[in-house]
């Protein structure tokens, strides 16, 4: 089964407060999507739409995932399609990493499988050292590698990540793009990574939605976002554009 996502006219609020305004695009499946914009853009929320996790949001439009509506969809029937890796901080599981990634199976009704889709989940990230470890012991960043091995463990469609690289050294944040790229590339896997790491989206090559207010202020290759000065007027402020010495890409430096 194809599962393009589209977004229709899409708005959600709490009350008086708007958090995304009249959002609209389509992503074929398979694409790579970086999410970018201001702080309080509403990239956190867009992303948790397609988890329907709004409790309390009163919601317009709507968001289509192969063609049908997301609210025609279980909880169940979406966690075997999706599969979410949040940001790092916050509340902590009470589990070791290998607890958590048996948990990451519920949805699967064939519990056959469970064992081969952990053990590669595990190979993948490079995450058995950890497998023992209670999560409350682990750095933001080992964190941050089992919560995606818990979601890869689900053997999903569609991957969505939440500023995964953010408690990252420069060399695992490197390695975890490469992993994303050869999911995206490989498996043929839709990943979307909301970031603020503005150099994140020339990494990844792909698409690039950024958002301002709450509204969709671009939506195209990632090519377009050292254009026209779009980043200037998404951010408020001057970026200069370079290019990397070795591999050529487009490099943002804010001033």
């Amino acid at each position: 089964m194809s599962l393009p996502i589209e977004f229709k006219n899409f708005s959600l609020s709490y009350g008086r407060t708007e958090i995304l305004r009249d959002i609209s695009f389509s992503l074929e499946e398979g694409r790579y999507l970086s999410v970018i914009g201001p702080n309080g853009a509403g990239k956190s929320t867009l992303l948790k739409s397609l988890l329907r996790l709004q409790e309390g949001a009163e919601i317009k439009g709507g968001i289509f995932l192969a063609g049908r509506n997301l609210r025609a969809y279980s909880q169940k029937e979406l966690a075997r399609l999706i599969g979410y890796v949040p940001q790092a901080g916050g509340w902590i599981p009470p589990y070791t990493a290998l607890e958590l990634l048996r948990l990451s199976r519920y949805p699967r009704p064939d519990r056959s499988q469970d064992e081969e889709a952990l053990e590669r989940a595990v190979r993948l990230t490079g995450l058995e050292a950890l497998l023992d470890r209670p999560l409350n012991t682990m750095s933001g960043g080992e964190r941050q590698k089992a919560y995606l091995a818990a979601a890869l463990a689900q053997t999903p469609v569609i991957l969505l990540l939440d500023e995964p690289s953010s408690f990252l050294d420069p060399r695992h944040a490197f390695e975890l793009d490469n992993l994303l790229k050869n999911l995206n590339r490989d498996l043929k896997m839709t990943v979307i990574t909301v970031t603020h790491d503005l150099n994140h989206p020339a990494r990844a090559g792909g698409l690039v939605l950024v958002l301002k207010k709450g509204a969709l202020l671009s939506f195209g290759p990632f090519e377009e976002l050292f254009e026209s000065g779009l980043l200037d007027a998404a951010f408020e402020h001057q970026f200069f554009y370079l290019t990397h010495p070795k591999n050529k890409r487009p490099l943002v430096l804010a001033q």
